[in-house]
């Protein structure tokens, strides 16, 4: 599947989905909604852990 808004990570078989704030592991399995995914932390604006520029 090709995801626009959703960021995911595929290793072998299994489709990694991460936080569009910070890139933190949130869920895996075979196939993830295409949205824009946050984790806990993001939502609620406390998250330190954001992406790094230029990565």
């Amino acid at each position: 599947m090709d995801y626009k808004h959703a960021i995911v990570k595929i290793e072998k078989d299994v489709t990694i989905l991460l936080c569009n704030g910070c890139g933190v592991f949130i869920a895996e399995g075979a196939e993830h909604e295409d949205r824009e995914h946050y984790c806990t932390m993001c939502m609620s604006g406390n998250c330190k852990a954001k992406f790094k520029k230029g990565d």
